[in-house]
Parts: structure tokens; C-alpha cells; sequence
């Protein structure tokens, strides 16, 4: 009886200090560091640090794999917090991998997080490239996060899909592809029809391209030009500017409904075209005298136009013209000559 108690009691002490042990050492034990069979890698490996800009809802102990094949385990998930970040960077994570040394990895490999299955964890996948194996990621080697990618989180997924689903989107593409339906014809072969006639016209587009290209080159020109005139465009479009050209638009078509009304005049006034051929030599001679200054009969050449022409085409016409008649006219031709050139110096026409 006391050897069964003092067995009894030896075991009521151990339990005791297994127990002090656990409660001291509590505060400091992590269930992701019990090794759990077949979560692990065996053999050296070499610790690689990836950089990702979010890594939610990844476990401890999650997988690394590459091609298929699990080649090792991440270890710790650090965050930087933006204040710690490089300027400019903001916040990322840091996932500590341990890879197999039998396992060689470029500086170009690409890391991502995958999730193969609705229900499964989230692991670390890493994708190699063909080549550039002649630099390759030793212990303590980071991949930058310019080289990884997050994939969407398969919750957000499904709820996008449920407010797809349930917030009447479907039934507003219903509604449209019904609208669409009453407005094409009932015959399907006239849809047909139109379908051709729009996917001829698309062809035709997409084979004169190049004056499509024209066209929007000279629609832009046009628009630097117009912003280049902006100030121009404003005062034109100014409500005073707008009313003068509205007043000069109807000043313009009533001044062509004069010509309108003159159309007939200038028909009958044809005959009158012989007679103006023939005043232009009037108007030739009478030329020195319609400059609006006085013609100097000191000049030879003015004195020698002016005697030129009273004695060539004044005196004869006044003698032999068709409706005058002259029959009193006593005076010689240089009597007459000084007579226009001293009436003419009395009006001052000449000096």
C-alpha cells in the first residue's frame, strides 16, 4: 500500500512540473513551429526572401512550388509598414522562404500566390523562366516585388459574383436585349440583311484606313487652329459681334435682290456698250485732269496732251458732232484754244 502511494505520488509530481513547465513557457510557444508530417522539406536549404505588396490569408508552413513540384516552405511573414519603407515605396510584406539546395533559381523568377481549389490554402508559386540561369538566387537572395503578383481573393470573387447576381444586373441585360428586339425587324432575314450591309461597311473602313487617318490629322489641325485664335473666336462670338453679322447678312441679300431687280435694265442696256467703247478714249485724254490736282500747262508734255486734245477731239467734235450744231462761231481755232485755257485758269483747273 505505501509502494502504490509512493508511485501515485511520484506521478501527481510529475504531471505538476510538466504542467509549471507548460505554463511557463506558455506565453512563447506558436503551433506553426510542431512540425507537422509532410510540410516540410527534408535536407539543407538556402532562405530567400520575397517581396509581395499584400500576402492575406497566407498560413504559416504553406508550400513553396515551382514547376509542379513542392520545393520548400515559408519559414516567417514580416510587414514592412510604410514609415520603415524606402521613400516613395509605401507598405509590403516579406515572405521568408526556405528552398531546397538542390533547387536552383534565376534572379528572373516570377512569385505569385495561388489557390488551386475554392476550400484550399493559399500557397507560394514560383515560375522560371527558359533562360537566364546564369544568375541565380543564393542564401539571404530577395525577390523584388516588381517580380511578384496577388491574385484576387477568391471571397471577393464570389461576392462580386453575388451582387452581380443579385443586384438586378441581369435583369437590366435582359430588359436591353429586349429593347433591342423591338426595334429590328421581324423578318430575320431583313437582320440579316442589315448585318451584312454593317460588316460591308466595317470592311470598307478598315480597308481605307488611311484616309481615316487623314481625316482625324486635319480635324486635329483644325482644333490647333481654333485654340490658337481663341481670343479672335471670342470677340467674334461676343452678342454685339453676332448682331453686326446678322445685320450685314441681311444688308448682303437685300443688296442682292437690287441686282436681282436691275437684271432686266442691264439686258436692255446693251446697246449701250458701243457707246461706252468708244468713251474710252474720252476718258484716256481727260486722265491728267482726274487726279484731283491741277494739271501745270508749264510742262511741255502737259501743255503739248492739253493742245492735243482740244484741237483733236474737243473743237472737231463741237464742229462736225452729230447733234450740235455750231453756226455762229466767228474765232479761229487759236482764239478758241486761248479762250478754253483762260476759262479754265478762272475755275483753276490749270496754272
Amino acid at each position: 500500500m505505501n509502494t502504490q502511494r509512493r508511485k501515485s505520488l511520484r506521478r501527481g509530481m510529475l504531471a505538476l512540473v510538466v504542467a509549471a513547465g507548460l505554463a511557463v513557457g506558455g506565453c512563447g510557444f506558436d503551433p506553426a513551429d510542431v512540425p507537422v508530417p509532410g510540410s516540410g522539406v527534408s535536407g539543407p536549404t538556402y532562405r530567400v526572401a520575397i517581396e509581395f505588396s499584400s500576402a492575406l490569408n497566407l498560413p504559416a508552413k504553406s508550400k513553396v512550388i515551382a514547376n509542379g513540384a513542392q520545393i520548400g516552405v515559408v519559414d516567417a511573414v514580416r510587414v514592412v509598414q510604410p514609415a520603415d519603407a524606402p521613400a516613395g515605396r509605401g507598405g509590403y510584406v516579406i515572405v521568408e522562404t526556405d528552398i531546397m539546395d538542390s533547387v536552383q533559381l534565376p534572379t528572373t523568377t516570377i512569385a505569385e500566390l495561388r489557390q488551386d481549389t475554392i476550400l484550399g490554402d493559399i500557397h507560394v508559386s514560383l515560375t522560371t523562366p527558359k533562360d537566364g540561369f546564369g544568375a541565380l538566387l543564393r542564401d539571404g537572395g530577395t525577390i523584388g516585388i516588381d517580380r511578384t503578383t496577388t491574385p484576387v481573393q477568391l471571397e471577393d470573387t464570389m461576392a462580386t459574383m453575388a451582387l452581380f447576381v443579385q443586384g438586378g444586373a441581369i435583369g437590366q441585360l435582359q430588359e436591353m436585349i429586349g429593347r433591342v428586339n423591338s426595334v429590328m425587324p421581324q423578318d430575320p432575314r431583313e437582320t440579316a440583311r442589315i448585318s451584312a450591309v454593317m460588316g460591308a461597311d466595317a470592311a470598307d473602313l478598315a480597308a481605307n484606313l488611311d484616309q481615316v487617318d487623314l481625316l482625324v490629322n486635319g480635324l486635329a489641325r483644325n482644333a490647333e487652329i481654333m485654340h490658337d485664335i481663341e481670343p479672335e473666336l471670342t470677340n467674334i462670338l461676343t452678342p454685339e459681334a453676332i448682331a453686326a453679322l446678322t445685320g450685314t447678312q441681311d444688308s448682303i441679300a437685300k443688296t442682292m435682290a437690287v441686282f436681282d431687280a436691275l437684271g432686266p435694265v442691264g439686258d436692255s442696256l446693251t446697246w449701250l456698250a458701243p457707246v461706252a467703247g468708244s468713251g474710252d478714249a474720252a476718258a484716256a485724254a481727260f486722265a491728267p485732269l482726274a487726279t484731283g490736282g491741277s494739271a501745270d500747262l508749264r510742262s511741255p508734255s502737259n501743255m503739248a496732251l492739253l493742245t492735243a486734245l482740244l484741237t483733236d477731239k474737243v473743237i472737231p467734235f463741237v464742229e462736225r458732232g452729230p447733234k450740235v450744231n455750231v453756226t455762229g462761231v466767228q474765232v479761229s481755232e487759236q482764239d478758241q484754244l486761248a479762250q478754253i485755257v483762260t476759262a479754265l485758269r478762272m475755275i483753276g483747273m490749270v496754272r
